[in-house]
């Protein structure tokens, strides 16, 4: 049973509440704590159950997590279920909190998850029919369960806000390290820090002190006090090679019908829609994307912009009915909803499509122009449909001592920067304070005389020279308001040494021209009538990603600087450009 994608037609919003059957909340709830449930190598699992008080054997939803089961989010999540008469089981992972053995990122998820449905499926309280959920980490547990194999009395998935590839989108988008977020995670992974968020995140993750430190393999030790095997593991895989590539999902693998749910300013969005036209029709299968970082969103702001009162919804209801479809059997409208559920920024609205990317998509270039002095949103770069001819080149230095700062883009996590000195805040933020610094080239183009909508995903074919032997270069495109604002749209980055391919290292010749093709995150915006596009072109992005050295030294074990001298070539042998997806209107 497929769900519809024979239709042109688009839906203009996206309900929240499904029509038909739906389960409501009838049920009190009681917890089942601490439940010892044994894996194939003899280690056990911790688990919470949350059921319906005469319920009876229900179906089941279960999860995974490795930050502490108990805390609240799991506990309103599984009692919110029960008394709309599923069963809810929430687990430990492996080595953490009240699960036995050790915690190993990844490596035992897809065994211990299928040991756990095998637990499940045999209680008394559950009638065999399971479904898996969960954010984050709770996500890859559910694609390691699926690249496992899956189980027998698995009917459905809704894995959330979680990467494909754990190299290119989990650890070393292009080629770089995403400092903050690894680090972050890394530290809650191996810690008890899952409880300690707010004022005391300064003190533990995202500080200057710790930031700065070099080199990067150390900061295991700096940040908790000592050595973390899979951190230092990382670091002996800093290609993208045969470890990396072991854990990759198998979207070919997915034979139950699955629910996505992703934000257009989570690091991750890309992937569930990859993921998603992979699978294309062989199961049911619908991904949401709304204009969202990691978190579940609960306000119309998202960074410095009102996306307006439709852009929250409660993901939870939407889950529902997937459940309610493919767990009970009750009728609903899941299977005649558009498998792409998109919220297009600009016109602040959902859109139901059939397909990802969008058939009618225009991929146009816009190729970046000036008279040499780029530099800054006050200099004289410019972007346009039009082809460059003879032009000079823009030049900019890049110091790993003063990088760009992060401010808004695509990342996470918003809960582990609350509080801290160097906070790594998601989402649509204004860029002229970076666009103000001598090492942001900025290309802006005229203004819009009709609204130009940009939705899929999109590339950068950059030229461009260093003096050094590595270094990155980031991109970002930005919407340019009438009133002079500058908000963040998308973003990409590539490290010079992965140019030719993530899964080898080739050091730049210094002063040699280089093509740079640059995957930037999806997005789908309508830049309006009256407001600019503006290309920025710079080196560094802290500590969202690690400072490049440029020095071309192993990158976990560098400490020495240099400063990178760029050159921003474009002309007509080196035509920089930027591929949108154009949606005609």
């Amino acid at each position: 049973m497929s769900l519809r994608r024979d239709t042109a037609s688009r839906d203009a919003r996206v309900d929240s509440v499904s029509r038909g059957e739906v389960s409501e909340a009838r049920y009190d709830v009681r917890v089942l704590h601490d439940q010892r449930v044994p894996t194939r190598d003899g280690i056990h699992l911790s688990a919470d159950v949350y059921l319906g008080i005469g319920a009876g054997p229900t179906p089941t939803i279960v999860q995974w997590t490795p930050y502490e089961s108990t805390r609240e989010r799991f506990i309103s999540w599984g009692a919110w279920f029960a008394k709309r008469g599923f069963s809810a089981v929430v687990f430990d992972v492996r080595g953490r909190y009240e699960s036995e053995g050790e915690f190993v990122a990844w490596e035992l998820d897809g065994p211990d998850a299928q040991d756990s449905l095998d637990w499940v499926a045999a209680q008394s309280w559950s009638n065999g029919r399971l479904g898996t959920w969960g954010r984050s980490y709770g996500g890859v547990v559910q694609w390691q369960l699926i690249n496992a194999g899956g189980h027998p009395n698995l009917q459905c998935v809704a894995p959330q806000v979680i990467h494909d590839d754990y190299y290119a989108d989990g650890y070393f988008t292009g080629g770089a390290f995403q400092l903050a977020l690894t680090l972050g995670a890394g530290a809650l992974w191996t810690s008890a820090m899952a409880l300690i968020t707010g004022p005391n995140a300064s003190d533990l993750i995202l500080n200057d002190r710790i930031l700065n430190h070099l080199p990067l393999i150390e900061l295991d030790e700096v940040t908790i006090g000592r050595k973390v095997d899979y951190w230092r593991l990382w670091w002996e895989h800093q290609d993208n090679d045969e470890y990396w590539q072991q854990f990759v999902h198998r979207p070919e693998r997915v034979n139950v019908p699955i629910f996505q749910q992703g934000g257009w300013f989570d690091p991750y969005c890309g992937s569930h829609l990859r993921k998603f036209a992979a699978i294309g029709d062989r199961v049911p299968s619908r991904v949401m994307i709304g204009p969202w970082s990691h978190e579940e969103e609960v306000e119309s702001f998202k960074g410095d912009v009102d996306m307006g009162p439709q852009s929250v919804t409660v993901i939870r209801e939407h889950e529902l009915t997937f459940y309610d479809r493919y767990l009970k059997d009750m009728g609903n409208d899941w299977e005649s909803r558009s498998p792409a559920e998109l919220f297009v920024m600009g016109d602040n609205e959902w859109r139901g499509e059939n397909e990802w990317p969008l058939a009618r998509t225009v991929y146009t270039p816009w190729y970046l122009h000036s008279g040499g002095r780029a530099n800054t949103m006050q200099g004289d770069g410019t972007l346009s449909m039009d082809a460059p001819g003879s032009e000079p080149t823009d030049h900019y230095s890049y110091d790993p001592a003063d990088p760009v700062p992060t401010v808004g883009g695509v990342n996470s996590v918003l809960t582990m920067t609350q509080g801290a000195q160097r906070p790594v805040l998601p989402g649509p933020r204004d860029q002229r304070v970076l666009e103000r610094r001598d090492d942001v080239l900025c290309y802006t183009s005229a203004v819009l005389e009709e609204d130009l909508e940009v939705n899929g995903p999109i590339e950068m074919v950059l030229y461009a020279a260093s003096s050094a032997l590595d270094t990155d270069f980031i991109v970002r495109l930005v919407d340019v308001h009438p009133n002079g604002k500058a908000i963040f749209v998308t973003e990409g980055i590539l490290r010079a040494r992965y140019r030719n391919g993530l899964d080898h290292q080739e050091l730049l010749t210094p002063g040699e021209p280089a093509e740079f093709k640059i995957r930037v995150y999806a997005t789908a915006m309508v830049f309006k009538r009256g407001h600019q596009l503006r290309l920025d072109v710079t080196s560094s992005s802290f500590p969202r990603f690690s400072r490049n050295l440029n020095t071309g030294e192993d990158v976990g074990r560098g400490t020495r600087m240099e400063v990178a001298h760029q050159t921003v070539l474009h002309s007509s042998v080196y035509p920089s450009h930027i591929v949108l997806p154009v949606i005609p209107r």
